[in-house]
């Protein structure tokens, strides 16, 4: 029978005006580890893949970002700059001085755009399927995004629905952002790890050109992997790569 995670804590802290949900679990003497959502995931992104096995060795630390899971949307336009915000407001609250970061998507790019903001927060990075602006996705894949975006929006404009406006804020959090580039991302001098799939929805040029920018970084690339590398092939692949990486 599989072992339970153990529950540290779960509630909500206040940030900005709103309450956002956390959840800390696995080992409580190990070091601090989150693990940050893609886009539109709550807290409970992870739960089956990677967080489980992780969390016999770490404390793994989750929340919902804005609009997802029991965190409010608010009224401030979502932005990768604010989520930052809200993640240092979540370390500060629990007391956590230096973390481990594992983030899936946009989860990455928050990753990214954290350790940019707030080296001094983090102790190593690790990264799935994530990029740094819109340029690095593909063609294709944006349109569709951006189509989807509109498609909200109308019905947003019209419905009035709070589900409709909730769905057009997260969907555009992949429209013009995240803004990082090359340049910004060559200040991390943290231990960095990209993973992406071999058919990612991330142009692989331009995952590579952010493996380059940071010094020493390693870089994953999943023969046959897509964007959802990271729940797919864990046990035999991702999972020892990502525990040798965090060094357990």
């Amino acid at each position: 029978m599989e072992k339970e995670v153990k529950v540290i804590d779960y509630g909500f802290f206040t940030r900005d005006g709103l309450d956002f949900e956390y959840h800390v679990s696995g080992n409580a003497q190990g070091e601090a580890l989150v693990m940050l959502s893609g886009n539109g995931g709550d807290y409970r992104c992870f739960e089956g893949d990677l967080y489980k096995p992780l969390s016999e060795y770490f404390k793994i630390i989750r929340f919902s970002t804005r609009g997802t899971g029991k965190t409010p949307l608010g009224d401030k336009k979502l932005t990768f700059d604010l989520f930052c915000d809200d993640l240092k407001g979540l370390l500060d609250y629990l007391n956590v001085e230096k973390a481990n970061i594992c983030g899936f998507s946009d989860g990455g790019n928050l990753g990214m755009c954290f350790t940019v903001k707030y080296p001094q927060y983090v102790s190593k990075l690790a990264v799935f399927g994530s990029n740094l602006n819109t340029r690095g996705t593909k063609t294709g894949d944006q349109l569709g995004i951006i189509k989807d975006h509109r498609i909200y929006a109308i019905k947003a404009a019209i419905t009035k629905d709070p589900e409709w406006i909730r769905r057009r804020e997260i969907e555009g959090m992949m429209v013009g952002q995240p803004k990082l580039n090359y340049k910004k991302l060559s200040a991390i001098n943290v231990p960095f790890l990209n993973v992406f799939g071999e058919f990612d929805m991330i142009k692989r040029r331009h995952s590579r050109r952010i493996t380059k920018a940071v010094k020493g970084a390693e870089e994953v690339m999943v023969l046959n992997g897509g964007h959802s590398t990271a729940f797919r092939k864990t046990d035999f692949l991702i999972l020892p790569v990502v525990k040798k990486f965090l060094g357990v």
